[in-house]
């Protein structure tokens, strides 16, 4: 049988003018094979975050050229920050999802400066449905590899996760809990898991960190090892800069991060993670099994250990 649903994609903009309207024709213009053609409707969430720049009037311009496909979220909440715009469209997604429930919706996260390949939907949206196999109450995570491309939108490096050193193979919950795997920019996730994940709470290091842990927690992660997303480095985003990337921690920045060098880094990152753990065993403990409820445990007592005993459990835990 023909898949039939909507894909809302979760567009959430700050000063992102120079690159947005690549962006959005990415998103748009994406490919299907006959099967799916006439079954999918692909529809944009935007919210501004109160941009400078003239970000808030091309959205609008888009808004008026695709009014079937592009909806603006207007509200008096101000500046959020990325977690928090995030959240809102989360929520505002939710909230559509839940009014017509005969509708078979699923929600991709999108960054405002990257290039979707053509097929990147159809990927995510087939591999998800393998996933979930009718059972629409599981969470279901898919998520892929990107290409690292510059300004211009020149390849740097053809895998990120290879350019970052992430093994996203590790996909437990004791290993979510330590590094993110998930890039969110490339997510295309069910009703399920927004239902289990939201909403985000402040202790989460990253929105998509979280809705990491529920997935790995309480349903199924899939991995495509395949580029679906260009992620563009530039001056306001530059790989490694903690703004944009402290949701992910690369092998070589946990090498460093567990070095003597880095004390305070370290420290910082431990209590964030310490942190999160907290938030996720207050909320969710009683569903835990003994074992991850033991992982958590550990994890929240890192600050606090030695040198010696933090180096030893970090990478114990990351292998369970």
């Amino acid at each position: 049988m023909k898949p039939s649903c909507t894909v809302l994609v979760l567009l959430p903009v700050y000063n992102g003018a120079r690159y947005l309207a690549e962006q959005i024709a990415s998103v748009l213009t994406q490919q299907w094979e006959p099967a799916f053609a006439d079954k999918i409707t692909v529809r944009l969430l935007c919210r501004d975050d109160g941009s400078s720049d003239h970000s808030p009037a091309l959205l609008q311009d888009f808004a008026r050229r695709y009014p079937d496909a592009i909806t603006l979220l207007a509200d008096e909440s101000g500046n959020l920050g990325a977690a928090g715009n995030f959240s809102a469209l989360m929520h505002y997604a939710e909230l559509e999802i839940r009014s017509a429930p005969s509708t078979h919706c699923y929600i991709a996260l999108a960054d405002q400066d990257d290039i979707w390949q053509g097929n990147k939907l159809q990927r995510s949206l087939t591999a998800l449905l393998a996933a979930e196999g009718g059972d629409r109450e599981t969470p279901v995570l898919v998520h892929s590899d990107l290409r690292v491309v510059d300004a211009g939108a020149h390849v740097i490096a053809e895998s990120f996760m290879a350019y970052q050193g992430l093994r996203p193979a590790r996909d437990s919950l004791s290993a979510q809990l330590l590094s993110n795997t998930l890039t969110g920019c490339t997510a295309l996730m069910n009703p399920a898991l927004i239902r289990k994940a939201l909403p985000v709470p402040a202790g989460a290091v990253m929105h998509d960190w979280w809705l990491s842990l529920i997935a790995s927690a309480f349903g199924h992660r899939v991995y495509l090892d395949e580029a679906l997303v260009d992620y563009r480095q530039h001056d306001r985003n530059t790989i490694g800069a903690r703004a944009h990337t402290k949701s992910v921690l690369s092998g070589q920045a946990l090498r460093e991060l567990l070095s003597n060098r880095r004390l305070p880094d370290r420290q910082q990152a431990f209590m964030e993670i310490a942190t999160q753990a907290a938030e996720f065993s207050a909320r969710h403990g009683d569903e835990l099994s003994s074992a991850q409820r033991f992982v958590c445990r550990r994890i929240m007592a890192l600050p606090k250990a030695g040198l010696w005993w933090q180096r030893v459990m970090f990478r114990v835990l990351r292998l369970l």
